[in-house]
């Protein structure tokens, strides 16, 4: 069997705006999944997964149109052969085995890593020679047209187009990347509040119907508003619209300074954007809660901390931290202590480092 893998992606900034054409910066993650793959003579297309022992191995239809609940996690490797066949590309049966190291439905896009995976599995078996951006299209469509969630470009271009030691600014309208230097001397720890979402059922195609309503009314991109016209344009649109658009104009904002922070070495500027950020996810999208709340603000008080925010569509999941090298023990005890007493729940957490996009691994 062939070997592939796809990455996981963390957002270090830029939450809630992909879908609406804005720059956002995440990193392709070293968490990710691998993918075996052989082809075979029939259409079936036969899977299974370490992670899911319990379900077994699972047979389902390569040529199918719609999803079947009996085939539970499978249905996203269908989605992914049926956008391949919605380009005129033809997919054979193949067997699929998986093993994923990203914790499932904690916000570092474990579905978008496992559509990447089989992408670039079906690229190669296929011969259909898609590029990086044509691999993420292929992964949104299966999310959009299959499963039902209505998704930016963001998750799947992160992973598809991850470079080891960068992250990357993703311009979500030209789908343009840049890879922008990330330093030795910060690590990356992600929290997660081990409360699961679920994002198909949560309040994320409501809150992107609402953005994209105050978009017509404005008659320009939000993301194009300048941050000095905010309150001006927040006035013109009705009460229910008015506090998520403030967070797209103010988080496009936040995003490219936080890049030029970056780029500059600036920690203490990073570490005020990330909390901005949380604090405008929270207060004008809605989309944090009690979980990720207390662990962005048990982070804000840890030894060692330069930055935190919460990471991904939020309804729980992970924060994504920033944190000195030398401080992580002390800093991950403190605010497992913290987030803990606050809620009753045990945090996890994971250091995890910059890495490269999906690609095969086959020698």
């Amino acid at each position: 069997m062939r070997h592939f893998h796809a990455p996981g992606r963390v957002n270090l900034i830029g939450d809630h705006i992909d879908y609406m054409g804005g720059t956002v910066l995440p990193m392709a993650i070293d968490r990710g999944t691998d993918l075996w793959m052989r082809e075979r003579s029939d259409r079936a297309l036969v899977a299974s997964s370490e992670n899911f022992p319990e379900v077994g191995q699972v047979v389902a239809d390569v040529d199918a149109t719609a999803v079947q609940q009996q085939w539970n996690w499978v249905n996203y490797l269908v989605a992914v052969a049926a956008a391949f066949r919605a380009r005129g590309i033809d997919v054979p049966g193949v067997e699929v085995r998986v093993r994923g190291s990203i914790p499932n439905g904690a916000g570092l896009s474990s579905s978008a890593s496992l559509e990447l995976a089989m992408a670039v599995a079906l690229n190669e078996t296929t011969g259909a020679d898609l590029d990086a951006t044509e691999l993420a299209l292929v992964g949104q469509a299966a999310e959009n047209d299959f499963i039902g969630v209505a998704c930016g470009i963001m998750d799947q271009l992160a992973i598809a187009a991850g470079v080891e030691g960068h992250a990357v600014a993703i311009d979500c309208a030209s789908l343009q990347v840049t890879p922008i230097p990330f330093p030795d001397d910060v690590a990356v720890i992600v929290a997660n509040t081990n409360q699961r979402r679920e994002l198909a059922d949560s309040g994320y195609n409501q809150r992107r119907a609402a953005c994209e309503r105050a978009q017509d009314l404005l008659g320009q991109p939000l993301v194009a508003v300048p941050v000095d016209r905010v309150a001006e344009a927040v006035a013109s649109l009705p009460e229910e619209l008015r506090a998520p658009t403030r967070h797209v104009i103010t988080e496009q904002a936040r995003v490219h300074a936080f890049a030029t922070a970056l780029r500059e070495h600036d920690l203490v500027a990073m570490g005020e954007l990330m909390r901005a950020s949380h604090e405008s996810l929270r207060d004008d999208f809605g989309v944090t809660g009690a979980a990720l709340d207390a662990m962005a603000e048990a982070a804000w008080e840890a030894p060692g901390v330069i930055g935190a925010r919460m990471t991904g569509a939020g309804f729980g999941g992970c924060t994504v931290n920033l944190v000195q090298p030398d401080a992580v023990d002390a800093f991950t005890d403190a605010v497992g202590r913290r987030y803990s007493d606050s809620t009753g729940r045990i945090a996890s957490f994971h250091r995890v480092a910059s890495a490269d996009g999906a690609r095969e691994i086959t020698p």
